[in-house]
């Protein structure tokens, strides 16, 4: 188990220094635990496994594959690993001699997290959680997305209220409001009154997923949670990464032209991902939120690295709590994508859509 772990360490040392993958000490871990659930007797749900955490975007799975092959496959006893850079250069040796230098950052086996700050130590060592921006909500096309938020929020019915209120053309005669309006024309009852049930306000909740593999569509949802806030008084917005953070009112603050940044994220944007235990803190401090007047929507990938079990239990309690529930999935609109992903798998059954872009969305909501 020491030599498995080490090559997997060495394995994540190559990724970042080679190839730029911005992984570290959490994703070495993770991968640790997965090979534990996989086994080692299949090469090929070994390089799942590992893809799924080292990989945040679309464009590294290519490079990932090569250095998989290079370093575990295409290895024979006694002899070095081939070079993955120029023929000169040799990042898989120069991964190892590094190796010595992670011992200094990196605990040792001995000294590993436990449960309890096993979280911290997520954000404390991610390489992406270092260099993570506070994410901008883009001024181009805001016209366009306020526009598309409009349509949602017009289109969301949601049944009438119980209490009678005043209504140009409402079922029920109103005579007391009928004669106080009639003393401003002489006791003529000129302007008849009338009461009705309004159809309810919806509300809406937005759950923003902020791990290292949703960044590069960060800005295009926060555009869409921006302008929804601007659209309506009863929406909620929440992003997460290893912790949750709730924004509406940063949001609000924002100037109306867009273009702004949001500001003191800390450990809710650009780390890990744990939907399951963001999804269930939400539910435990803001579940007064949800009600039968809520739709619920969630923008995430569905690669959670916490426990399965806390997410299906957090996402049945949204699904019985709200109207409905919407999963906005930007690798949905992968040709060939299916939601496999233990996570994406885990909450599929609570979701009323699974939507591949935010038009499905807005159509959906309604």
């Amino acid at each position: 188990m020491a030599d498995l772990t080490e090559r997997i360490v060495s394995f994540c040392a190559l990724l970042r220094e080679a190839f730029g993958f911005r992984i570290g000490y959490p994703e070495a871990c993770d991968a640790l635990r997965a090979i534990e659930h996989v086994g080692v007797r299949d090469p090929e749900r070994v390089r799942t496994a590992l893809r799924a955490i080292c990989c945040g975007r679309h464009e590294e799975i290519e490079p990932f594959d090569r250095a998989f092959t290079a370093f575990f496959l295409e290895v024979e006893r006694g002899i070095p690993q081939p070079s993955l850079a120029q023929p000169e250069e040799s990042p898989v040796d120069d991964a190892r001699e590094s190796q010595k230098s992670l011992k200094h950052s990196y605990p040792a086996e001995d000294e590993a997290p436990n449960a309890q700050t096993w979280e911290a130590m997520r954000a404390k060592y991610s390489a992406l959680e270092a260099r993570a921006e506070a994410p901008e909500i883009p001024g181009d096309g805001l016209p366009a997305m306020l526009e598309l938020v409009n349509r949602m929020v017009t289109r969301v019915r949601l049944g009438r209220s119980r209490r009678w209120r005043a209504q140009p053309r409402g079922s029920r005669f109103d005579l007391r409001h009928t004669l106080r309006a009639s003393l401003h024309s002489g006791g003529d009852p000129v302007t008849l009154r009338f009461l009705g049930h309004p159809l309810r306000n919806p509300r809406f909740v937005v759950l923003i997923d902020g791990s290292r593999s949703m960044t590069a569509h960060g800005a295009h949802v926060l555009q869409f949670a921006y302008a929804l806030v601007r659209r309506s008084r009863r929406a909620s917005v929440f992003v997460f990464s290893t912790r949750l953070r709730d924004v509406t009112r940063a949001l609000r603050t924002l100037p109306r032209t867009g273009g702004a940044r949001l500001t003191d994220l800390g450990e809710a944007w650009g780390g890990g991902t744990r939907i399951g235990a963001n999804l269930t803190a939400f539910v435990r401090s803001y579940g007064r939120l949800l009600s039968t007047d809520t739709v619920t929507i969630v923008a995430s990938d569905g690669l959670d690295v916490g426990e399965i079990a806390d997410l299906e239990r957090a996402m049945r309690e949204i699904d019985r709590r709200s109207s409905k529930v919407l999963w906005y999935n930007p690798s949905a609109a992968r040709r060939g994508y299916l939601p496999t992903a233990r996570g994406m798998a885990a909450a599929l059954p609570y979701v009323a859509v699974l939507a591949a872009n935010l038009n499905e969305v807005a159509a959906a909501a309604g």
